[in-house]
Order: structure tokens, then C-alpha cells, then sequence
């Protein structure tokens, strides 16, 4: 839930900057969610699940939100760092 929240904010901010920027706003949202949720992907199933063992589907409520706020905010870092080293370079 808290990944949906944060990936719709994200796409509000591609949306606005690629607008700004005179560039295809769907083509950068689109890469955007495909950053964020891929970030996230590896994060969970790669890095997260092989550390936690029987841990990973066997935890409390707390535990259950900071793997998914750890998750979101890996993917909002990885949004942050494709904007920052991609679109705005593709802007000048």
C-alpha cells in the first residue's frame, strides 16, 4: 500500500518535470514506474528475501512495514538518481 502512495508521487513529479522540461511526459512516468517497482523487485526478491530466510513470510506487523518502507524508499532513491542522471540531461 505504502509502495503505491509513493510510486503515484513519483509519477506526479516525472509527469510535472518532463512537462517543464518540453519532453513526452508518458514515455517518463512509464520509465519512472519501471525504475521504481524494478528497484524494489530486486530489493525484495534478490537482496531481502534469500538474507531473511523463513524470516521473510514469518514476521510481525512492524517488520512487514519496513520491508516495504525500506523497499519504497530504495525505489524512490533509484526515481531520484534516473532523473537526476537521465531526463535532466536529456533535457539540454
Amino acid at each position: 500500500m505504502l509502495g503505491g502512495v509513493i510510486s503515484f508521487l513519483i509519477c506526479i513529479w516525472f509527469y510535472l518535470t518532463a512537462d517543464r522540461l518540453k519532453l513526452n511526459p508518458l514515455q517518463w512516468v512509464a520509465g519512472a514506474l519501471i525504475v521504481f517497482y524494478g528497484t524494489k523487485a530486486i530489493w525484495t526478491f534478490l537482496i531481502l528475501k534469500p538474507l531473511m530466510g523463513a524470516g521473510y513470510t514469518h514476521h510481525g506487523m512492524l517488520g512487514g512495514l519496513m520491508m516495504e518502507l525500506a523497499g519504497a524508499l530504495l525505489g524512490a532513491l533509484a526515481c531520484w538518481l534516473f532523473r537526476a542522471r537521465v531526463m535532466l540531461k536529456q533535457a539540454r
